[in-house]
């Protein structure tokens, strides 16, 4: 076991602890911010994975696309089972001017879908990494693939809010 499978671990465990609890939890839904988050792990993800890799094969291309269709995918799905109630006060959102009318939480499936995601990126890791994509199983792609499922996720709340608006307008 090397260096960075012992990083790769303590990031998947503070992930799923961090967004278990983020799953079951009513939380403010701030579309900005929730955008912001994935922009950010994108960029240190895409980071990570130049630094840390030598270069990509088209099979780590491959394997990277794959695992990435599916984080959206998933992402997607748990923007569609996420529950909202509205905020009476609408509170602010960090910093910004940016106010949170509506709280979400996509519950127990919403946790559920991210140890099918965990799984599946497992399994697939493991089959790239015995058919030589060792790009795969970088750090960077952990976060790369956080992103994707976060901004689907956020793209999905966008448009649900905005129906919503809509309709009680």
């Amino acid at each position: 076991m090397n260096l960075q499978t012992i990083g790769n671990a303590i990031l998947i465990v503070l992930v799923i602890g961090w967004i278990g609890y983020r799953q079951t939890t009513w939380r403010p839904v701030a579309i900005g911010r929730m955008y912001r988050l994935a922009l950010i792990l994108a960029i240190v993800g895409a980071g990570l994975l130049v630094q840390q890799s030598g270069g990509l094969t088209g099979l780590d291309v491959a394997v990277l696309l794959v695992e990435v269709v599916i984080s959206l995918g998933v992402g997607a799905w748990m923007g569609a089972i996420a529950r909202f109630r509205p905020l009476d006060p609408p509170v602010p959102a960090g910093s910004s001017d940016q106010v949170a009318r509506f709280a979400s939480r996509t519950g127990w499936w919403g946790l559920a879908l991210w140890l099918v995601v965990i799984a599946v990126r497992v399994g697939i890791d493991v089959l790239a990494t015995g058919l030589g994509a060792h790009a795969a199983t970088s750090t960077g792609v952990i976060l790369l693939l956080i992103a994707a499922n976060r901004a689907a996720r956020t793209a999905v709340f966008a448009v649900r809010l905005e129906r919503r608006a809509a309709v009680t307008a």
